[in-house]
């Protein structure tokens, strides 16, 4: 039977190997894609285990050691298909915002926006660029619940990590697992380059290993507690 020194040390690998994934995963949709930032990537140590047990990193993997022999070409066509899917000009194929998904006309800065904003605000926390920008990016969205696993991450206190978990469920379920898997799917179907089929597979597995993993580690502390 583990010991709680030992349950301790297990959860907080869990937890830190949840920041990696979550970071990586915002690094890949937050801006377009440069050379040596994802050849740096890979030299990560989590990166290679984490190629041994998911497809989605493999995929990843495949498409950035293909820019060790680049000429430059591939970097540019990546960039395209980011601005393609992301930025515009034209009609967007996988847009990165939850009210594109969730609101009633799948506009921005719709009442989506509000109530993510309000969770945010709830910790103290807001958009740098909330007036211009709507909160409920993926990026922003992902850097939230960061935020929450990086607290629960520090917190010794029993009751406040329950709390926390709480509040990283309720996101979950409330925001992020109602829009992502759509757009997991479309951004999959709408791109053939593997760094971006493999971040909407990464995207997909990442939230579903979230959804069994919170209420697990929930009920473990409280186990360990009695």
């Amino acid at each position: 039977m583990p010991t709680i020194e030992s349950s301790t040390r297990n959860e907080t690998s869990l937890l830190q190997n949840r920041l990696y994934i979550n970071q990586f995963i915002r690094f890949i949709f937050d801006v377009p894609p440069e050379k040596q930032s994802l050849l740096a990537v890979t030299n990560n140590p989590h990166w290679r285990s984490l190629c041994e047990f998911s497809e989605a990193f493999r995929m990843i993997d495949k498409s950035i050691q293909g820019l060790h022999i680049d000429d430059g070409e591939k970097i540019i066509q990546l960039n395209e298909e980011y601005n393609r899917l992301f930025i515009g000009p034209n009609t967007l194929p996988a847009p990165l915002w939850e009210s594109v998904y969730l609101s009633r006309e799948h506009l921005l800065f719709d009442a989506v926006t509000l109530e993510v904003r309000n969770c945010y605000r709830k910790y103290g926390l807001s958009f740098i660029r909330e007036s211009n920008e709507p909160d409920d990016h993926i990026v922003i969205e992902l850097e939230f619940l960061s935020y929450l696993i990086q607290k629960t991450l520090e917190s010794d206190n029993v009751a406040s990590k329950q709390k926390l978990l709480e509040d990283q469920y309720s996101f979950l379920t409330n925001h992020l697992l109602k829009w992502c898997p759509i757009f997991c799917e479309i951004l999959s179907k709408s791109t053939s380059f593997d760094l971006y089929k493999g971040a909407a597979l990464l995207l997909a597995e990442y939230l579903h290993f979230e959804n069994e993993f919170i209420p697990a580690l929930k009920e473990g502390i409280l186990v360990n507690e009695r």
